[in-house]
Formats: structure tokens, sequence, C-alpha cells
């Protein structure tokens, strides 16, 4: 087949935004047996090399600075769900951060309060969240991360933040991989929603009340609270006035090469494949 065919083939292929993995692996198959080559053959496949490098990069983010929920970087929107308000306070670091309250009762409602936001994932794979997260000593230290691929019709659980908002009133930075979704990929209905949960594991709230069997109950962040049976400590509880604060509130992806990129990282891959061809017939 002659290379001008082989070109076309290639581009035919690999022109659907999917199946860019896929065009990187068989390159870099190719590369592999070429790097072996003479000096001059590797430098030309060093430099496709580095032109295959994956271009990560930042869709939105939310640094709320301003006190504003508009986006510092991108297109989106953040929203609060299920009944919460929100004012803004000192950020993770300084600047400013969104601050959350008024959270469902106690034994009510898991999984529905918090915050929202949609952001088209349009051009991109590998999706990844990351945000800075802080809750004052009365708000749950459980947190779950749901995502929509439909504008939130349906939504579904990713996973949660293993309770890592205790000790309270400190910022931690959290982050939740969507690689392995592929509805998440090149999605202009995406959203995410990060909400309060009830604790998956037993726990005692203080020293007066009672335990809580797993998945009955808000935990409060403030550290008096423990998993082991009879060990809280203190009289402090759950409360709806309790506080969560977000900062630093970050999507990315990998860009996808366009489709009239796909013949020329192709053609260079084949001109590396080529040497490693002249080579072993040397």
């Amino acid at each position: 087949m002659r290379p001008v065919t082989q070109m076309s083939a290639i581009y035919a292929r690999f022109t659907g935004r999917r199946r860019a993995i896929q065009l990187r692996g068989w390159l870099n198959h190719a590369l592999s047996h070429a790097m072996k080559t003479s000096f001059a053959h590797s430098a030309v496949v060093s430099a496709f090399a580095v032109s295959l490098a994956a271009k990560a990069a930042v869709i939105t983010e939310w640094t709320f600075e301003g006190d504003v929920t508009t986006p510092s970087t991108g297109a989106g929107t953040a929203a609060l769900v299920g009944g919460t308000t929100a004012t803004f306070a000192t950020g993770s670091g300084g600047g400013r951060g969104w601050n959350t309250t008024t959270y469902p009762a106690q034994e009510t409602a898991s999984g529905t309060a918090g915050v929202r936001f949609d952001v088209s994932t349009a051009g991109y794979l590998d999706i990844q969240i990351s945000f800075d997260h802080r809750a004052s000593g009365t708000a749950s230290r459980w947190s779950q991360l749901d995502y929509s691929l439909d504008g939130g019709s349906s939504w579904t659980t990713l996973g949660n933040n293993s309770g890592g908002l205790s000790p309270h009133d400190t910022f931690y930075s959290f982050n939740f991989d969507l690689s392995s979704v592929a509805g998440a990929d090149d999605n202009a209905s995406f959203a995410f929603r990060i909400v309060s949960i009830f604790s998956p594991l037993a726990f005692d709230q203080n020293a007066s009340l009672d335990d809580y069997a797993a998945d009955t109950a808000y935990m409060r962040a403030n550290a008096g609270a423990s998993f082991t049976p009879g060990g809280g400590t203190g009289g402090g509880d759950y409360g709806t006035g309790g506080t969560w604060r977000f900062d630093n509130v970050e999507i990315s992806g990998t860009v996808v090469p366009e489709p009239h990129e796909y013949a020329a990282l192709a053609g260079l891959g084949l001109i590396g494949f080529a040497a490693w061809r002249r080579s072993r017939r040397a």
C-alpha cells in the first residue's frame, strides 16, 4: 500500500474523537521500534513524540474572587441545590470562597443538598474534577460527588470523600477521575454536584447521644465525633446551620486533536515507521 493511501486509511479510521486514544496507541507502538534506529531517525521520532504529548487543559475553573459565581476561566454555571443558601468568605490560602449553609435536618434528605456545576466538555477526553473543600464543626464531614451526562435529568454517583473534612475549619483538596466514564467525554450536557450524605459507617456523635448506625445520620466534622462505639466526646452535634466552603473548583481534560490533525500525526508516524523498516533491511 502506498504511503498516501496508508495515511488516508488511518485518517478515516481515527476521525472519531474517541479514536484519538487508539491513534496514540498505534503510533506509540511504531515509535517504540523506530527509536531503536539511527540518531537522525531518532531525532525525527523524538520530535514526533513531543507532538503526541497529551494536551491537558483547564476547561473551566471557579475561584470566587470578587464574590461571584461566574467562572474565572472558561464557561459554565454554579448553582445551589437542595435548599442550601450561600455567601462568600475567606478562601483556600486567602482570596475568596463560596460559603454554603442551610443543609438538611438530621436524619433527612441524604444526597440532596449542596452545590452543582454545569460545564460543557466538548472537545475534551479524560475528564478530571478537583476542588478545595472546608467544613465547620457542625456540618457533615461526608460528601459525595455525582455526575450527569444529560444536563441534570439523571445522576450517577462517582464516589465520596471518605469523610475527609475533619478536623473542621481546614481546607482539604479533593480530586475525582472520570477518565473511565466515556459519556463524560465531549459532552455539552455534562454536570456534577457535591452533596452532603449520611455517614456510610456507624459512628458516635458526642458523649451523650447514642451511636448511629451506618447510613442513618450526618456525622459532624468536629473531631469529637468518633467511629469507635461510645467514643464520641463533647456535647456538639450536627446542625443545619453548619457551613461548607468551596474554592478552586476546576474541571480539566485532555484536548482532542481535530480531525485535520490526525493525518499529519499519522504521516509523521509513518516516517518513523519507514525509518525503522529501512534499518531492519540494512
